[in-house]
């Protein structure tokens, strides 16, 4: 897997879009996820209109921000709108 910068450089000397970044993670996510466990939401759709955002504002020659293109995971710990925070506990699921 290629470092942030490396995919960020890529998304904005447009060699790849955002969205094939992002796709591509989340084929990986579901591979692996099932066996690993590692997610307790995948916003995949976010993913994949956040990174067409992106991708519009490079075809527009505007700057999306230095990481914008890199998907990433947050822990779920902190509040991510849409989201449940569990905070390691199941109780808040409905």
């Amino acid at each position: 897997m290629p470092a942030a910068r490396e995919i960020a450089d890529a998304v904005r000397a447009r060699r790849t879009t955002a969205r094939d970044v992002v796709a591509a993670a989340l084929l990986r996510i579901k591979a692996g996820d099932p066996a690993l466990n590692c997610f307790t939401a995948i916003t995949g759709e976010r993913a994949l209109a956040d990174a067409a955002r992106v991708d519009r504002l490079i075809g527009e020659g505007r700057d999306p921000g230095p990481l914008a293109g890199v998907p990433f995971a947050a822990k779920n710990l902190f509040d991510v709108a849409g989201v449940v925070t569990l905070a390691g506990s199941r109780i808040n699921l409905d």
